[in-house]
């Protein structure tokens, strides 16, 4: 295949015969690339943090929200005609006001929301934030075997809350740890099996539990304060004693348990908030007494959208009622809606105006994206001054590819005038310097592409190294509290239209900015007078 001779004067003058690549073309790729390689990764990670955010929003309050804009008494019955309609998947009705928390001198006013045990997960996935929130007791000579706290333990006494309200107020829930002896480690060693807790509940007391096996076949649990003995059966279910007993599960090992083989714990019970209500201030003034109602720490929950109280508390609805001095009341609904609606929000948007339609005038149905509008404004806001400030980056390369191109016109000055000589038009001599600088930029544009993938595919290990150099090793729980670089999911371009449309438009960008800054070395070039030119030294 023959290539028309400018292009083809073009390419050999960016790499001659007798070298495999000059100089100047690297430096003017590797410019291209790594400006490239920049714009496109800092807008990706922009739209991963975007899509982050997105996604734990919904988490955190589901696709929408309907509100009564008045109480309504007949919410269950609304709450049952929601979930018959198509494409609503979950509704959980909610409660929602202020608590004041003591124990001991320490106080907290956290957020505190009321929820169903029943319906609480169908829409927020409030078990998963419990595992995030989880804290491991840690010692020298025991493990920390407390199971992960599910909705389950929420009861009307019981509540859960975050991070910041157990750090304000130093406590925790139960916990219990297994003491680590010679006898546990023998067991350990010769594949005996071991002895797990299955479920802690919020009423199991401190004390010491010792798990003894009397033969192959059985073993005792003990409690040493109370005096407490049960007897169970290896093979069968564990045994359950109810609220208020740890449930203890023997997982067999290679080798069967012996007679007088024991693994001890230590219980902790959960700590006790005194919770006060503003309807106990009004009692107070009214010098009635209102003592304080007792609650127990069921568990500690995290939730990752920042946009969600620090400080907050989940209880039962029974239990907000209470505390609020009223009764069968709702004040809203979180929903959660099918694929095909979440995924657009156009047809979301639509869904919302004809569900608040057939609700009534008394209540509005919100979505999410609504709802925190500001927040990705501000977002979007950041992604267009971050491009404003990446455009330079490629102006910048453009200028230096321009002077670079220009010298090599005032140093071909003889070969420009022999090219017009011979019958080369001035359209087509300066044509090759243009063509110098779309090859530059397209190669530019190719390796910058495949550096921005490369860093994508690699991220959490040079974030790692980047966050580790700067903040070191203890500072990287907190850079992940503002930007959790290790659970951001950035598509490739060929996961995402959005992905694969910034990947083509800094690709085409560099392509063209690098053909422009041709024109002025080839307008130099085609104005120069042969006659002139071939005298030129």
């Amino acid at each position: 295949m023959r290539f028309a001779w400018p292009l083809y004067l073009a390419w050999k003058q960016l790499f001659p015969s007798q070298k495999r690549i000059s100089f100047f073309s690297l430096l003017s790729v590797i410019g291209v690339a790594l400006g490239v390689n920049v714009m496109i990764v800092v807008i990706a990670f922009m739209q991963g943090f975007q899509q982050k955010f997105r996604t734990d929003i919904i988490n955190s309050q589901g696709h929408a929200r309907a509100v009564p804009l008045n109480p309504s008494p007949v919410w269950p019955q609304i709450s049952k005609e929601l979930l018959e309609r198509d494409d609503v998947l979950g509704v959980t009705p909610y409660l929602q006001g202020q608590l004041l928390l003591q124990n001991r001198s320490y106080h907290s006013i956290p957020f505190s929301m009321g929820l169903d045990p029943e319906d609480a997960d169908q829409v927020i996935p409030l078990n998963e934030y419990l595992i995030n929130g989880q804290l491991m007791l840690e010692g020298y000579d025991s493990q920390d075997l407390t199971p992960f706290p599910t909705m389950d333990d929420l009861e009307d006494e019981v509540v859960f809350i975050t991070r910041q309200v157990a750090n304000r107020l130093g406590v925790r829930p139960a916990t219990i740890i297994r003491l680590k002896d010679a006898n546990a480690t023998e067991q350990i060693k010769e594949g005996k099996g071991e002895v797990r807790v299955r479920r802690l509940d919020p009423f199991v007391p401190s004390g010491q539990w010792t798990v003894t096996f009397l033969d192959e076949k059985s073993y005792r649990i003990e409690e040493s304060t109370s005096g407490f003995k049960k007897v169970g059966l290896l093979g069968e279910p564990p045994l359950d004693l109810g609220l208020g007993f740890p449930v203890f599960e023997t997982l067999p090992g290679g080798k069967p348990f012996e007679k007088g083989d024991q693994v001890r714990f230590q219980s902790f019970r959960s700590s006790i908030l005194e919770v006060y209500s503003p309807s106990m201030i009004e009692k107070a003034k009214a010098d009635e007494l209102a003592p304080p109602h007792e609650v127990r720490v069921g568990g500690i929950f995290e939730v990752p959208w920042q946009g969600f109280h620090s400080e907050a508390l989940i209880g039962t609805m029974r239990f907000m009622d209470e505390m609020r001095g009223t009764e069968g009341q709702c004040d809203g609904f979180y929903l959660k809606f099918s694929d095909r609606l979440a995924q657009k929000e156009s047809l979301l948007s639509e869904y919302c105006k004809d569900l608040e339609g057939d609700l009534g005038s008394d209540w509005l149905v919100i979505p999410w994206f609504v709802e925190n509008a500001w927040f990705f404004e501000l977002l979007k806001f950041e992604e267009y001054l971050m491009i404003l400030i990446m455009i330079p980056i490629g102006l910048v390369a453009a200028f230096a590819i321009a002077i670079a191109l220009m010298t090599s016109v005032m140093r071909k000055v003889r070969e420009i005038g022999l090219l017009v000589a011979m019958g080369g038009s001035q359209t087509a001599v300066g044509a090759i310097f243009c063509l110098q600088g779309l090859i530059i930029g397209s190669l530019g544009a190719v390796f910058g592409c495949g550096l921005a993938l490369l860093f994508i595919r690699y991220r959490d290990e040079l974030m790692s190294f980047i966050v580790t150099g700067i903040a070191g090793e203890g500072g990287q729980d907190e850079v992940a509290q503002f930007y959790d670089f290790y659970s951001l999911q950035v598509d490739y371009p060929w996961d995402s239209p959005e992905s694969l449309s910034t990947f083509l438009a800094f690709a085409l960008f560099a392509m063209v900015v690098s053909t422009v800054a041709g024109l002025l070395p080839a307008w130099r070039a085609a104005r120069m007078n042969p006659a002139e030119a071939l005298r030129s030294e």
